[in-house]
């Protein structure tokens, strides 16, 4: 039996699906292989276009806090600045670190999308569910994962 070799440099994903496509392409492939690499593919696309947002909305939130960060110390330096009432208002700071929240919290829940997408692809790979539960189970992560934006509430004991 020879070895496979796989790409390692790929992200977790690609590796993944990589592996299901390789069992279900194989000569002595079980006939639930194939099932498992078509909900893969459905899954994946999920988590490749949460990974796409997820990289988009780091580097706004890098470059929002880098502007947080940055601010007061050109404002030190740079005396000329100073002449200018809108950049040293502390309104404008203000609004500068909420937009560097809001990329903050967008990075952080596409992220948490991008991790369970992940996460039901190890379990397609890896899990030993049948096909028939796996697939219900994926359309039941799926729609959780798209409901978008969700505020918990906390209850009087302090529980979400």
């Amino acid at each position: 039996m020879s070895r496979l070799h796989y790409n390692l440099r790929q992200t977790s994903g690609a590796f993944l699906l990589e592996v299901l496509c390789q069992r279900a392409e194989a000569e002595d492939a079980e006939p639930e292989a194939q099932r498992r690499y078509e909900l893969a593919c459905d899954v994946y696309i999920k988590h490749w276009s949460y990974a796409v947002l997820n990289k988009i909305f780091f580097w706004f939130a890098l470059l929002a806090t880098l502007a947080v960060l940055v601010w007061p110390v050109l404002l030190a330096t740079l005396q000329a600045l100073a002449e200018w009432e809108l950049v040293v208002s502390a309104i404008t700071q203000a609004m500068v670190t909420a937009i560097a929240a809001f990329f903050i919290g967008l990075y952080l829940h596409y992220k948490s999308r991008q991790t369970s997408a992940e996460a039901l692809l190890r379990t397609i790979a890896f899990g030993d569910i049948p096909p028939d539960r796996l697939a219900q189970m994926v359309n039941e992560e799926l729609s959780r994962i798209d409901q978008g934006v969700r505020f918990r509430s906390q209850n009087e004991e302090g529980k979400p």
